[in-house]
């Protein structure tokens, strides 16, 4: 008896105690979501399978393996990712190029529904396909299992691929390459990163055996180090049987383990200047390295909400001191964070300088620095930052159902990667509503505190020019301003409190004075206003409403000294908010009424979008109204955004692709909006005026067409229509609609010795006089012909001359000047830009001359209607379809009669439709980029 007592006597201690311990402390494991089937085969293959009936009848295949770069021997750097390549170039059934044939005979195309990626520590083959294909899924999973312990590595082929590797490597040397080389021994110290870029050494490139690369192959693709992943409109029970009736047959052959390189801290602070003359902006960063932690359980679930509040708590303060003009020196600036190690993060904090002046900058970083070193953040913008979060976290979490297929299954191959457990928005939300509570800004000073003893941090100048180098801090001016900051009197930050007040004037709302029936379920409305409504109604179960407002004026309605701020004045409007709300007010409101809103110019429009939801569309309404009539430019981001642009068109020269891209642009066109913008023009623009030029593009009801989109009911959607759309009026400042720019009229060939890189960048534009618009069927059957000539240049360049990483083929048509334009692009070797020019020319040519067969048409149908299936399997899709019909052929309907008229096309069709626009070039504009 007395043994029992006390034993109850220390379980009753030990309880106690455990009251006592603060609840964060307590480590409980994170719940995973219940509709992801997880699993194991008897050979070792991990599974990951989560139906998602959005979009319907679409399906994502990833193989993941779980070994990247990080695993690669001193003599293998660079083999990853060129197996990864050869995945593409020969199976045991696909030898050679098959593979990619037998995808497009399904019409699926490469980048759009076939992709791969070799990172430092997996690999990862990705497929999208109808489920209602069942011999092509089956076929899919075949190629899968190929992929999976039946590559070739054909001599032949392994020599081919080495020009294409090295070309993508050419390619992207560029300036953020060049950057990201400079950081690196900065960033990466003590890490195996450091020296395993997926890309490799050009060297091993050259060298490596196809011995060596099966070798590789051998060791690591094997069941036990793979895990498969479905996610789509496809029944469990059916994904799980291609799983197992297609990769449970692989051999049980154990792999090689996957190594651990813990990373080591750097406790030393350092400095590092960047100096490339193509950066945009100067500026100044303190970045710091620490562990991560992997979120598994509620204790890391509280430890990385804290770091990623710190991060927005610093831009969402260092945005209102832009805002009211307490920072005027400066052009902008950044806090993020990035995972730099399978076990390592890095924060930094930067500001970018205005002009050079190195000094304005770093004091601005260090004022913001020391002020929340002695303040820490106030309850108030803490508890304003969690409200906003924790309400797009409720958004998500009632609009899980629409979640994008390939986000979705991005972060479950991110679960499966770090093995972590794998959350569904409503998880997300109840956890962080719950758990956040426990983080208080005294939580958030201790981590602050913590965050910034590191040692483990070097401060970054990135300057883009020897004057602003010499501006540069040295490190004793840096550690002597911290001390300074440290002991000088700061005031306080001041939060300024957020307005959810967006008012809309009650004008007398519009009449509906026409309805015609476009086609089934699409309507058009003309209201007394002017204004053109198009409602596609929908049969989705989504909660989606799409709203875009189609402007009939873009940048080329302007004389040329506007034209060229159009975009930055457009951009200075989006972040600063709308009528009564700032730009972090607005942040608040749209959480709290689940919208977005964004704005895109073009040449001849404008579009301005705004998701909504259908059981709460007024604030949609409300949000495009006050967009419309009542925006609004705030002088101090006008200021900030202005400077920056006018830094960037300073070392517009020192930028070889953008001088090149330009002069190739100002060759076609005789036209004075073509050229470029000086900085003394964008200097004289005030914030006035650029707001008075961003409001022309909607300053007539009767120029515009609101595409709305959803599945919404007429009595609900009909009065929000003609009060918010309706009562728009006529601005006193009519715009004009843009004019096509004048071409010239004769050839031209530039050639452009600036490039930094040892690569040539290639371009040809032959424009072709049609004379006549460029009609639907016109424009399908040149897309077929394009089709099946840009397989023609992939096959002759890229992969038989070798010379060349990619290269493109496309038709431009401008539709006010009838004018239809082909476009060549690629980026190969130096001395064979010329040779490989030449041969594109001869192979189109030759197609013409050859023309398609019944074969290859009914190739571009398959493709074609996998397009189609893509462009109306969901809300954004169908607006974005409907957009597209309107801006390019006048006619929101036009798009409904592609599937008929893609069956209706024949070979004869597309052959005499290429030779009637395609023979004669009226003018031939080629240009190339090539190394100093």
């Amino acid at each position: 008896m007395e043994k029992k007592m006390r034993k109850l006597c220390y379980l009753l201690t030990f309880v106690a105690t455990l009251l006592l311990i603060p609840e964060r402390l307590i480590a409980a494991p994170l719940p995973q979501d219940e509709k992801l089937i997880t699993g194991q085969l008897q050979n070792g293959l991990k599974y990951m399978i989560y139906p998602h009936a959005q979009p319907k009848d679409q399906v994502n295949l990833w193989l993941q393996i779980h070994t990247g770069s990080l695993q690669e021997e001193d003599n293998e750097r660079g083999v990853a990712h060129f197996v990864e390549h050869m995945m593409f170039n020969g199976t045991k059934t696909w030898p050679g190029n098959k593979v990619i044939e037998t995808f497009e005979s399904m019409g699926l195309r490469f980048g759009r529904d076939v992709n791969a990626y070799t990172s430092y520590d997996e690999t990862v083959y990705q497929v999208s396909l109808p489920t209602t294909q069942k011999e092509n899924l089956q076929k899919v999973m075949s190629i899968f299992s190929e992929w999976s312990a039946e590559a070739t590595f054909d001599e032949k082929e392994v020599a081919a691929e080495r020009g294409v590797i090295t070309e993508e490597w050419r390619a992207h040397q560029d300036a953020k390459w060049r950057t990201s080389q400079a950081r690196r021994p900065f960033l990466l110290a003590n890490t195996r990163n450091l020296d395993r870029e997926p890309i490799g050494l050009m060297d091993t490139v050259a060298t490596v055996t196809p011995q060596q690369l099966r070798a590789f192959y051998q060791r690591w693709y094997q069941p036990d180090n793979m895990t498969f992943i479905i996610v789509g409109d496809i029944d469990s029970k059916e994904a799980l049987a291609l799983i197992n009736n297609h990769l449970g047959k692989l051999p049980a052959t154990k792999s090689a383990q996957n190594r651990v390189w813990p990373t080591t801290a750097e406790n030393n602070l350092r400095f590092n200047i960047i100096n490339d003359k193509e950066n945009r902006v100067n500026g100044i960063a303190l970045y710091y390295r620490l562990p991560l932690t992997q979120v598994t359980d509620e204790q890391s679930f509280i430890e990385q909400a804290e770091l990623s509040m710190l991060i927005q708590l610093f831009n969402q303060r260092l945005l209102e001191r832009i805002q009211s003009g307490k920072l005027k020196h400066i052009s902008g600036g950044t806090a993020r964070s990035v995972k730099i190690a399978p076990d390592y993060q890095s924060l930094f904090f930067r500001i970018n300088a205005r002009d050079d002046n190195m000094q304005d900058a770093a004091n601005a970083l260090m004022t913001e620095l020391a002020t929340i070193d002695k303040y820490g953040f106030s309850t108030e913008e803490l508890e304003d930052l969690k409200a906003t979060r924790l309400t797009w976290l409720k958004n998500a979490a009632d609009q899980q159902a629409e979640r994008d297929l390939r986000m979705l299954t991005s972060r479950i191959a991110s679960s499966s990667l770090n093995n972590t457990p794998f959350l569904s928005p409503q998880q997300t939300y109840q956890l962080s509503e719950r758990l956040w509570a426990q983080i208080t800004v005294e939580s958030l000073a201790q981590k602050w505190q913590q965050l910034r003893k590191n040692q483990d941090a070097f401060w970054e100048q990135m300057v883009n020019s020897d004057a602003a180098a010499k501006k540069a801090l040295s490190p004793q001016a840096i550690k002597q301003l911290e001390k300074t900051y440290a002991d000088k009197k700061l005031p306080p930050y001041v939060f300024p409190g957020i307005n959810l007040t967006l008012t809309v004037a009650d004008n007398a709302q519009a009449k509906i004075t026409h309805q015609e029936k476009l086609a089934d379920d699409l309507t058009s409305l003309t209201l007394s206003n002017g204004a053109r409504v198009v409602v596609a109604k929908t049969a989705s179960n989504e909660e989606k409403l799409q709203i875009i407002a189609v402007s009939d004026k873009g940048d080329l309605s302007f004389p040329a000294e506007q034209k060229a701020i159009i975009a930055l004045a457009n951009k200075a409007v989006s972040g600063s908010g709308v009528g009564q709300l700032s730009a972090s007010s607005l942040k608040r409101w749209s959480a709290e009424n689940a919208v977005t809103m964004s704005t895109k110019v073009s040449g001849q429009n404008t579009l301005l979008s705004v998701n909504a939801r259908v059981n709460n569309p007024e604030p949609g309404f409300q949000l495009l109204n006050q967009r419309i009539s009542n925006s609004k430019i705030n002088d101090n981001i006008w200021e900030s955004m202005k400077n920056a642009q006018i830094q960037s068109l300073k070392t517009l020269d020192q930028r070889p692709a953008e001088k090149f891209a330009q002069q190739m642009y100002e060759a076609r066109y005789a036209d004075d909006r073509a050229q470029r913008l000086t900085e003394k023009q964008l200097a004289q623009f005030s914030a006035e005026q650029a707001l008075a030029v961003d409001r022309q593009l909607f300053s007539s009801p009767a120029d515009l067409t609101f595409v709305i989109v959803g599945n919404i009911d007429e009595e609900t959607l009909l009065p929000l229509v003609t009060r918010y759309i309706g009562s728009l009026k006529q601005s006193e400042h009519v715009l004009s609609a843009g004019q096509p720019l004048k071409r010239a009229t004769t050839n031209a060939n530039i050639t452009l010795k600036e490039q930094n890189e040892p690569v040539a960048q290639v371009a040809q534009w032959k424009r072709f006089d049609t004379r006549s618009p460029v009609t639907l069927p016109v424009r399908m059957a040149l897309d077929a012909f394009n089709a099946v000539l840009a397989k023609d240049l992939r096959v002759n360049i890229r992969e038989q001359a070798s010379g060349v990483y990619s290269v493109s083929s496309r038709f431009s048509v401008d539709k006010q000047a009838n004018d239809l334009t082909h476009v060549i692009g690629f980026t190969c070797q130096p001395e064979r830009h010329q040779e490989l020019l030449t041969l594109a020319n001869k192979v189109m040519a030759d197609r013409l001359v050859k023309g398609i067969n019944a074969q290859e048409l009914n190739e571009y149908r398959k493709n074609m209607q996998r397009n189609l299936e893509i462009q109306q399997q969901n809300t954004q899709q169908l607006a974005n379809t409907i957009v597209s019909s309107l801006v390019q052929y006048n006619d929101p309907a036009a798009w409904t009669e592609q599937e008929k008229l893609l069956q209706q096309l024949t070979p004869e069709q597309v052959n005499n439709t290429a030779r009637k626009y395609l023979s004669s070039a009226v003018n031939i504009y080629s240009g190339v980029l090539l190394p100093k």
